[in-house]
């Protein structure tokens, strides 16, 4: 059989009830695979990863999507972007004298000769759709590469736009905000954003000018430097797309916009605030393909055994599982790996979160709106109405959602949600604190998971080295004279000279015993929590960041950042 026979015969295996289907598809684009592949995708026969998934198995090759990794710099300098259009084919990385390269047509010796000869290395091809290629191609020349003449554009247009007054009020940019010029910039701004990983971009005004910062890999860093009339424009631009008040700057606004480049769709949480020279907007970047990936518990980077007891507890019918740390650390990302773990045709699952940042097919999603008063203990209160298994609460906020979602999990409800504290142990005393009674707080925690992102150490550019003896003392305490190596970024194209490339959980998970609800009933100390946890076996943060330290997923400095010394608890006054 050729290739299309055999992806025809994975597909027919695959989707059965769709055959005919199918074969009424593969008879109008004979010759054509890819053709036949999109038409596919229009018929919602499978998603689309399954598809090229099935495709690149016929090639014999494998399939990456170029979107959902980080393409590395100096990969359009190697392969120029007009080469790179013709042959539709984009650099992935490079490991020695090996390329890997994501083509639309993997198997066409000639390119593949061509691109080999180009680089002057040997070529490991890959399938990728070349539809996601060439957004891949878009979002390079329309990042870094394209702010600068973009600035220089907007900037040129300034003054035939306003004339010769002041610049003060969004009411003089008015004319700009749909410019080419600015709209460009915008782009270039949020797919450097994309390119860099970043989660938040940070437009803030200053006394002489104003800068772009976002937050990669949890690290705010710099990425430019506007004129302060420019920065304005940028953010009543941003108050166009969201529909806000362009006329009202003494007061915050918050909204929402989504943008589309190729394949991707993106959305933008928006966030306005007057500071003391100007406006600053905040945009965070929500339901990313990048973050989409990250929806499944086995990729999280749990430990085996916090792994297991996460599914042993979430496969319970009734209770609360518990996720807790600081903003930012990826609660809603591990909620919604276990929403994907769980979820079955069988399951009435219902979330209600501010905002939704992930959109999942077959789940019922409920976005809070304080404005109108549709807070979480509302929709809360009113999904219980609904027949529900599972209720996924974004966060716990007040003791009126504390109650609901604490007598809901009494009534024969899995509840998942996530708190604000600095570590598991705290999470179970903060629901009592707050007003909710030990005789609902303890039959119902099933587990509580504290957690952390630390960066991770780029691949590329990973080496190793010995620690000192005093290293070796506050981290390791009893090891000195015993030979360890740990590991570290010396900095490259790939991860920006930073040494780090995407993050990384550390975790620790305390399963609630019966002992512990006893303690929890006494309303006895963190303490006396502390001594019942490490009874059964609970390991705390700063112990998985070493181990994953020592495994080289990460760097010392890193762990030191994020996690506390293990120290003894001080009781809590009851």
């Amino acid at each position: 059989m050729n290739n299309v026979e055999v992806f025809l015969a994975s597909l027919r295996q695959a989707a059965p009830e769709q055959a005919q289907m199918i074969d009424a598809q593969a008879d109008m684009c004979k010759g054509e695979p890819l053709q036949l592949l999109d038409k596919l995708m229009e018929q919602l026969v499978l998603d689309k990863a399954r598809l090229c998934q099935l495709w690149a198995d016929s090639l014999g090759v494998a399939y990456v999507s170029p979107t959902t990794v980080a393409i590395p710099t100096d990969g359009f300098e190697q392969l120029p972007v007009d080469i790179a259009r013709r042959v539709v084919a984009v650099v992935l990385s490079a490991l020695g004298d090996s390329v890997t390269v994501a083509m639309a047509d993997p198997l066409n010796t000639r390119q593949v000769e061509s691109i080999g000869k180009i680089l002057g290395k040997n070529i490991s091809p890959v399938f990728a759709h070349p539809d996601e290629i060439r957004t891949v191609i878009d979002m390079y020349l329309g990042a870094e590469g394209n702010i600068a003449a973009n600035l220089q554009s907007v900037c040129a247009q300034l003054p035939s736009m306003v004339g010769a007054r002041e610049i003060k009020s969004a009411a003089d940019v008015t004319d700009l905000v749909e410019s080419r010029a600015i709209i460009e910039l915008l782009n270039s701004i949020i797919l450097t954003a994309y390119r860099r990983r970043a989660s938040d971009i940070h437009l803030e005004a200053r006394a002489e000018d104003s800068r772009v910062r976002m937050r990669i890999d949890g690290d705010m860093e710099t990425v430019m430097e506007l004129p302060r009339a420019v920065q304005l424009t940028l953010v009543v631009r941003i108050k166009v797309l969201c529909h806000l008040d362009v006329t009202q700057s003494r007061l915050p606004q918050d909204g929402a916009f989504e943008l589309h480049f190729g394949v991707l769709n993106t959305s933008f949480r928006v966030s306005t605030l007057p500071s003391l020279y100007g406006e600053k907007a905040v945009l965070r970047v929500l339901g990313s393909p990048l973050n989409q990936s990250l929806l499944n518990l086995d990729t999280l980077g749990f430990p085996r055994s916090t792994l297991e007891a996460v599914k042993r507890v979430i496969a319970q019918p009734s209770g609360i599982l518990i996720v807790c740390g600081p903003t930012g650390c990826g609660k809603t990302t591990t909620l919604y790996g276990c929403i994907n773990y769980i979820n079955r045709p069988d399951l009435n699952i219902t979330t209600i979160e501010d905002p939704v940042e992930y959109r999942l097919p077959d789940i019922t999603q409920h976005q809070v709106n304080a404005g109108i008063g549709l807070t979480f203990a509302k929709v809360l209160r009113s999904i219980l109405r609904q027949d529900p298994d599972v209720i996924l609460v974004g966060e716990i906020r007040d003791l009126e959602t504390a109650l609901i979602a604490t007598e809901a999990a009494l009534t024969g409800h899995l509840v998942l949600t996530s708190l604000h504290t600095n570590n598991a142990l705290q999470a179970v005393t903060r629901l009592v604190e707050i007003g909710v009674d030990p005789y609902l707080v303890a039959p119902t925690t099933m587990g509580v998971l504290s957690q952390r992102l630390v960066r991770r150490i780029c691949q590329s550019c990973k080496e190793q080295y010995q620690p000192t003896d005093s290293e070796l003392a506050a981290y390791f305490s009893g090891w000195q004279g015993v030979p360890v190596t740990l590991y570290r970024g010396r900095g490259c194209p790939k991860c920006f000279g930073t040494g780090y490339s995407g993050r990384v959980g550390i975790y620790e998970f305390i399963e609630v015993s019966e002992h512990m609800r006893e303690l929890i009933m006494q309303r006895q100390s963190v303490a006396l929590l502390h001594a019942e946890a490490e009874r059964v076996g609970h390991r705390s943060l700063r112990y998985d960041g070493l181990k994953k330290a020592l495994a080289g997923w990460t760097s010392l400095e890193e762990v030191e950042r994020n996690t506390l010394p293990d120290v003894g608890y001080e009781p809590v006054a009851t």
